[in-house]
This record gives C-alpha cells, sequence and structure tokens, in this order.
C-alpha cells in the first residue's frame, strides 16, 4: 500500500521492509501505519449520527451534508521563545502551512518564577508581566489554549534566590504569595499549571516545609484559577527508568491525597528511533491510568529525511495511545529544540521538513472534513475525532440548515439533529 503524507514516515529499522522510498515523495511501507491509522481512529474519534429533517419535520432523503472542523479537542502547541511570538508568528500572511495546525501554546519560557518575582514578597515584574499579557491575548484572540508551565519548582537551583534558603513556614507563605499573585492576574486565562516541577530529582517543599504544602498548592489551582487544570510534571520521562520513577512518584503523590488532575511528560528524542521500541515504551503511558500531555517534545535524527522519519513515527505512536490528549513542541528552532536537528522552522523561519510533518498530519491526514449526502431516512453517519464542528445540510428545495455540535470521545454515537426552524414552533422545542 501507499501511504502519502507531506514526509513519508516510517522508521528505518530491522524490522520493517522499506521497498521505495523517494525523498520528499511516496514511501511504500509496511502495513503498520494502516494499523497505527486504525489505533488512533478507536483512541480518539466518535461516530457521529446527524439526523437532517425538512422543514415539515420528515426525514430529509438526498441532502448534501458537509461536517467540517470548527475547534479539535487535542491540543497541537508549541513552546513559545522567552521574548514571546517570533517574526514570522501567530497571525502572519506567510507560512500558514506551518502556523494552521496549531491550537494550543505554552509559556512556560517566560514565567518561571526568579524572574516574575525577583524580589521577596515583592509584586510581578512589570515588564515580565506586560510580554505575557500580549501574548495571552494574542493567543485569545486566535481562540488558543494555554498552559503556563511549571508554577513552583523542587529544585532550589530553580526557586528566586531570596527564597531557597527559606523553611517552614516562610517557605509555605513565599509559595502561597507568588502562586496567589499568579492566579490574580492571570486566573481563568490559562488552561494548565504545571504545578510542582522537578519533583522526580528533588524535593525543596517537602524537605522544608511538609507535603501538606504541596498538597494545597494543587488544590488550589482550580479553586482559585477557574477552568485549569493542576498538572504533574516530569521532564525527559519517555524512557523505560524515568517512566518507572514517574508512576512511582504518582503512585506516592495519590497515597498522599495530592489532587493531581494530568500529568505532563516531555521528551528529547534522537538517533535512529524503531517503531516496535517505541511502541513497547509508549504504551507504558497507559499504565498512568489518567490524561496526560506532552508538556514538550523534540525529534531529532541524523538528517533531514531521518528526522521526519523519526517524527512521524513519535506521533503516530503517541496519538495510538487514548490517554494522550495533546502534544506541545518544544523546538520551534535550532536555538530551542533540545536537538537542532528538531527544529521546526529554519533561520529564514520557513517550516523545515519536520514542520511539514506536522502540517500533513494534523491539517492534511487528521482533520475532519467531510461531505456526502442523507440516505433515505435522512441519516448521515461518519467517525469524527472529539473536537467542535459545524454541519450544514442543504435540502433538495434549496433550503440551507447549519447547526453546531461539540462531539466528545465516546464509544455510544453522538447524534445531532439538523432542521429548518418552523415558523410557530418556539426555538426551545427544537433544540438538540
Amino acid at each position: 500500500m501507499f501511504y502519502r503524507s507531506g514526509l513519508y514516515g516510517l522508521v528505518c529499522g530491522v524490522t520493517l521492509s522499506l521497498t521505495v522510498v523517494q525523498a520528499f515523495g511516496q514511501l511504500l511501507v509496511d502495513p503498520w501505519v494502516s494499523e497505527s491509522q486504525r489505533a488512533i481512529d478507536s483512541a480518539h474519534k466518535t461516530d457521529l449520527r446527524v439526523i437532517v429533517l425538512d422543514v415539515s419535520g420528515r426525514p430529509a432523503s438526498g441532502a448534501s451534508v458537509q461536517i467540517e472542523p470548527i475547534r479539535r479537542a487535542f491540543h497541537v502547541g508549541l513552546v513559545l521563545p522567552e521574548t514571546g511570538w517570533p517574526e514570522q508568528g501567530l497571525g502572519a500572511e506567510t507560512h500558514t502551512e506551518f502556523w494552521r495546525c496549531f491550537n494550543a501554546v505554552s509559556l512556560e519560557l517566560m514565567t518561571d518564577w526568579p524572574t516574575l518575582q525577583p524580589v521577596a514578597g515583592g509584586e510581578l515584574d512589570a515588564g515580565r508581566v506586560a510580554l505575557i499579557e500580549a501574548v495571552l491575548s494574542d493567543a485569545e484572540a486566535h481562540g488558543m489554549y494555554v498552559r503556563w508551565g511549571p508554577l513552583v519548582s523542587a529544585d532550589p537551583g530553580r526557586v528566586p534566590g531570596w527564597a531557597a534558603g527559606l523553611e517552614g513556614d516562610a517557605l509555605a507563605g513565599a509559595v502561597a504569595d507568588y502562586s496567589n499573585k499568579i492566579y490574580e492576574r492571570f486566573g481563568g486565562r490559562i488552561g494548565q499549571f504545571d504545578v510542582y516541577s522537578q519533583s522526580l530529582s528533588h524535593s525543596l517543599i517537602e524537605d522544608r516545609a511538609g507535603g501538606s504544602v504541596v498538597r494545597r498548592l494543587y488544590g488550589s489551582v482550580p479553586v482559585h484559577s477557574p477552568g485549569a487544570v493542576a498538572c504533574a510534571r516530569f521532564d525527559e520521562a519517555l524512557d523505560i527508568g524515568r517512566m518507572l520513577k514517574v508512576q512511582r512518584r504518582l503512585t506516592a503523590m495519590r497515597e498522599a491525597f495530592i489532587p493531581v488532575q494530568l500529568v505532563a511528560l516531555d521528551h528529547t528524542f534522537g538517533g535512529t528511533l524503531e517503531r516496535r521500541s517505541l511502541v513497547r515504551l509508549l504504551s507504558k503511558i497507559d499504565q498512568i491510568n489518567g490524561p496526560v500531555v506532552i508538556s514538550g517534545l523534540t525529534v531529532g535524527g541524523d538528517n533531514d529525511m531521518a528526522t521526519a522519519i523519526n517524527l512521524e513515527t513519535v506521533l503516530r505512536t503517541l496519538m495510538e495511545r487514548p490517554g494522550v490528549q495533546g502534544i506541545w513542541f518544544a523546538g520551534l528552532n535550532a536555538e530551542l529544540a533540545g536537538d537542532p536537528s528538531g527544529a521546526l522552522l529554519d533561520d529564514m523561519g520557513l517550516p523545515t521538513s519536520s514542520g511539514r510533518v506536522i502540517d500533513s498530519l494534523y491539517h492534511d491526514n487528521w482533520r475532519d472534513v467531510i461531505e456526502t449526502s442523507a440516505d433515505e431516512l435522512g441519516n448521515v453517519r461518519a467517525r469524527v475525532f472529539a473536537g467542535d464542528y459545524r454541519v450544514m445540510a442543504r435540502l433538495s428545495d434549496g433550503t440551507t440548515s447549519v447547526t453546531e455540535v461539540h462531539v466528545v470521545k465516546s464509544d455510544d454515537p453522538q447524534v445531532v439533529l439538523v432542521e429548518p426552524l418552523r415558523p410557530g414552533v418556539p426555538m426551545e422545542v427544537q433544540s438538540e
């Protein structure tokens, strides 16, 4: 079979037979790509049934139906530079084939505690706050979901110098004061906080102020920042040894009644990746037994083609995991990438081969645009990714009806009714 994408993806491993390779062309591949697509479908799609009625309330046989995505539930994000949007960034007239894929951003490079509150008990740094406000306004204007990144670190080297030597109530008070200032200024505008990072290797708060401070810190997020999710963040976590430590740490947190709502993992991949090894490794995510995001992903390789192949293989393998709800890419450019070969934009701001892989997968392959006709009972059945959709039906008499539907991941079909408004019938009677 032929599988087509912007760069054609598959690991060059001993378990896979590549018959034809054309650089940035077609790649004849083993059946794993089709098997992967079926696994992704099962992990992230839901059956949608559209029922089209005419103005008399009867099934509109043969009506033309279009199902178009408005916003995907799965987050495809970027870790922004410390200075905010790059020059050729969001809203730029060029390079839309790259930016159109993304519906989320992470502010983690501009939200570290030492920079935001350099003076003990002081107000937040005005210049940094202004930058964050500007980036947030742009993100909100484009309907983008926002991650804050780490709120407080367990590493004494990643807290302000004035806080590094505090203990007991003094440290607890400093943590509460800082987090409350963040909530007061940005609460309600942030989707996810990595509440307490670097906790696999360090334990600053537990050692000096007690575990109850960590518990209160996690519990405060949804209370003081409505709609925000409290995440446990683990860096460079996607290898067997680290994943085992993550699982043990999460078990200890649950036993301590620390209310973790989501797990954030990041990692840099490089070298030559092999599909079967990736499947074994990333299946460990399922053992977390809860929602997961990849908070910072960089995938490199020995050359452009190898990097693109690695990236597509990693993305497909991650997308097969039902618990993975979003992926943020850390390597916007070579300076930010953990492995410079994994940069998504080159020095001219143009998409690299890796950037084109992302566009091919998330815009072309994993974007549901369906055009079809209703059957004799006015039904259309489709299988779509979770997210928001606009459903338009055009009847044989030229009447057009449009409705919007929020599709959630479910094992049960979701039903949406599309019909013209009928004079004399209250709108609430026609609600879906």
